[in-house]
């Protein structure tokens, strides 16, 4: 799945949006009907991570989530505007074809993301 980093000057940070898999090892003909090709490509919660050096990520959050998996949130990027950071993703709802052809683009803002590092 497509990801997206970003350098935030003002903490000196790398900021990762990128989907999450819950189920990656599950069995291709074993998932639900409305899931998307293969078990890795869970396209429902688009997640938040920050890192100091690019390769140790820290969880800061989930930007996105949807209760179902044929609604989409993935191939994200993001900005910084102030203190938040604005996230567009393709999307879908549950009129979309599928997960993967999405038929909307969403923005989402996190208000005062810094505030997620621990």
């Amino acid at each position: 799945m497509k990801f997206h980093i970003l350098y935030d000057e003002a903490t000196r940070l790398y900021w990762l949006l990128s989907t999450q898999a819950t189920d990656s090892m599950t069995k291709a003909e074993r998932l639900p009907p409305g899931r998307f090709n293969l078990p890795n490509n869970e396209r429902n919660r688009l997640q938040l991570h920050f890192s100091k050096n690019g390769f140790d990520w820290c969880f800061a959050g989930l930007v996105a989530k949807t209760e179902s998996d044929r609604e989409a949130r993935h191939y994200g990027s993001m900005a910084i505007l102030g203190d938040d950071l604005l996230v567009l993703s393709r999307s879908g709802d549950g009129q979309a074809a599928c997960a993967h052809n999405g038929n909307l683009i969403t923005l989402h803002r996190v208000r005062n993301f810094r505030e997620l590092v621990y």
